[in-house]
């Protein structure tokens, strides 16, 4: 006998859903799976925004292309808020999205991040700073902002240059050489210091703007604050310029430096050479139309990032020959020596240059040349140094006013000493610096000069930037030689001399008794 269980009667009030029912229950669970979805890539996305600086520009303005040059100093750019970067200098071309993503959307993520920040914001100018002020404060007061950060701006916070957080953070905005006085900063960002090539080429500006940089904008930086420095070069002698060489010569602060030409010179990471830098927004036609319009020297500068290259250099390394000292000592040589002279050791002025200088009978010169920096008692001790090491016919020093003034103690100095170098004063005879530097160049073009292997680094340095270097004070020296440099004299023969009648003026002595 089969037993069947009874059949479940189905509950009151419900019936069987139709098939087209089922569908529509299907489509609406679909239509919730995919809110689900997207509410997770919404969450997603705000995630990113907050951890990735490209990532939240791209939250702000999602048609913002984004290039791989970009990636890169967004990435420097997290590292400066993370704390792992406090010195970043960033070299780039006009016009390539360097002040969007440095002065406008990293200070206002970096506040999003941290209310207590505050950020110092300088340029060129009070007005354009400010600007830059207004659209971080924009940012900040945006609705989609809010959604990523709790950072609020200040209920007082009307001012476009300078505003709060609903912390402690502060963001000031200021122009090159301005005051910021009681202000401080966990973070100052330089952007474009120099205005254009008027300011770029005067002495007077470039020394202001580094006066105000080492003795305003960095004193007011917290004890492990961050400078962000991102500029296109204009000269050896702008303010990235006088940081790297400082570096170099007295090492201290380490910098970061990210250079970015707007062509390729060389093989890079994320593309070849003679590659555009941004190729979607500035193709290699634009940019040598650009190059045509503006002139070699300000590409360069300005677009390339090295304000002497190959197509503006006139000296260039293949002139450099180079001979071994061993093999300058074999030959029947006389030697000069000229001091281009610079009485300071302090660490921003010029330095003196040295040329010894080995001629040749055939006129070729074999050089040491060198730069050092020596106050007026060292300058004498260096005089007399020279003098015997290297015995010169003459010592040649350029006249300058500190010269002449040391002239007397000179030659009390040789007096005391017994020792009595043949110094010459050089007179430059109205001849500007740069025109005797060139004047070197048709002797470099034939060949006729030699570098003593290892003992002109100082001078190649600065032929190779000529006329942008900042020191020329070695190419001086060397300059100078051709005031005083002269071949040997290797026809004169002994043996014919001995045999010689006295000449008649000599008669006349000798027949008085003389």
């Amino acid at each position: 006998m089969v037993v069947t269980e009874p059949k479940k009667k189905r509950k009151p009030g419900r019936k069987p859903l139709t098939e087209a029912q089922k569908e529509q229950r299907t489509v609406a669970q679909l239509a919730m799976d995919e809110k689900a979805r997207s509410a997770k890539k919404e969450l997603a996305i705000r995630e990113l925004s907050r951890r990735r600086l490209i990532d939240f520009v791209k939250f702000r303005f999602p048609a913002y292309k984004v290039n791989w040059h970009h990636k890169v100093l967004a990435d420097a750019l997290q590292r400066v808020e993370k704390g792992l970067l406090k010195r970043l200098i960033v070299n780039m071309p006009p016009r390539h999205g360097k002040s969007e993503l440095v002065s406008v959307n990293f200070p206002a993520w970096c506040m999003g991040l941290n209310k207590d920040r505050s950020i110092i914001a300088a340029s060129y100018g009070a007005d354009l700073a400010t600007d830059f002020g207004r659209k971080v404060r924009n940012i900040m007061d945006d609705p989609d902002y809010k959604l990523l950060f709790n950072t609020r701006l200040a209920e007082d916070a009307k001012a476009k240059g300078s505003w709060s957080t609903n912390g402690r953070g502060e963001y000031n905005a200021v122009g090159v050489g301005g005051a910021i006085t009681g202000k401080g900063g966990a973070i100052a960002i330089i952007d474009d210091p120099v205005k254009n090539r008027e300011e770029a080429d005067s002495e007077i500006v470039s020394e202001k703007i580094w006066d105000w940089y080492k003795s305003t904008l960095r004193t007011r930086l917290t004890p492990d604050g961050a400078v962000v420095i991102v500029m296109t070069r204009w000269r050896d002698n702008d303010l990235v310029g006088r940081i790297v060489e400082e570096q170099r010569l007295m090492g201290g602060e380490k910098w970061e430096v990210i250079t970015l030409p707007a062509i390729a010179e060389n093989d890079e990471e994320f593309r070849k050479e003679g590659e555009a830098l941004w190729a979607d927004h500035y193709t290699l036609e634009n940019l040598n139309n650009t190059k045509q319009d503006i002139g070699n020297y300000e590409f360069a500068s300005q677009y390339q990032q090295n304000p002497v290259n190959r197509e503006t250099q006139l000296f260039k390394q293949e002139m450099f020959q180079y001979i071994d000292l061993e093999e300058v000592r074999k030959k029947i040589t006389s030697c000069y020596v000229t001091i281009d002279s610079a009485l300071s050791k302090r660490a921003n002025s010029d330095s003196t240059g040295v040329t010894i200088n080995w001629v040749d009978d055939q006129n070729v010169w074999y050089l040491k040349a060198y730069s050092v920096k020596v106050n007026p008692t060292e300058l004498i001790q260096l005089i007399f140094d020279l003098h015997s090491v290297y015995k010169p016919q003459a010592i040649g020093l350029e006249e300058t006013m500190m010269t002449q003034a040391i002239d007397p103690f000179l030659t009390v100095e040789m007096a005391r000493r017994n020792i009595f170098p043949h110094v010459v004063p050089l007179k430059h005879g109205g001849v500007n610096k740069e025109v005797r530097i060139k004047g070197l160049l048709p002797r470099y073009e034939r060949g006729h000069i030699y570098h003593i292997t290892g003992l002109c680094n100082d001078l190649e340095r600065e032929l190779l930037r000529f006329p942008a270097s900042k020191h020329d004070d070695v190419m001086d020296s060397l300059a100078y030689q051709n005031f005083l440099a002269e071949a040997p004299n290797t026809d004169f023969d002994w043996d014919e001399f001995s045999a010689q009648e006295l000449s008649p003026s000599e008669q006349i002595y000798r027949d008085i008794g003389v």
